[in-house]
């Protein structure tokens, strides 16, 4: 599964958990609800700066919404939200930080223009 589909699955997850409607988290948001439904389709692309304002307005952290709790190493590993919960702040903040920059990386791959040779 490619990192927006985790985002995808996992934003609507944590939207639907707090009883938000698109229209609520986009007023929460200060944008539109039509936006929010073409991330919720993959359509858009939110930036660095929406993916943590989206965050915010659910009440969690940035990096828990790029975690594939589907993809464990193996069957007996703790779900990602426990091994998450046992995280320090620096630690936590670390994690944040590296999964920002990956789906920087990300973004900045997929809107580049090919090469065409």
């Amino acid at each position: 599964m490619d990192m927006m589909k985790i985002f995808v699955f996992n934003m609507k997850k944590y939207r639907k958990k707090r009883h938000f409607s698109q229209m609520k988290l986009a007023e929460m948001l200060n944008t539109s609800s039509s936006y929010i439904g073409e991330i919720e389709i993959n359509k858009k692309v939110p930036s660095l700066d929406m993916v943590e304002r989206i965050a915010a307005a659910l009440e969690i952290e940035p990096f828990r919404l790029f975690i594939d709790d589907k993809n464990r190493i193996e069957e007996n590993a703790l779900p990602a939200e426990n091994y998450i919960e046992r995280l320090s702040a620096i630690e936590r903040q670390d994690l944040t930080k590296r999964l920002l920059d990956i789906v920087s990386n990300d973004i900045e791959r997929i809107l580049q223009p090919e090469n065409k040779s």
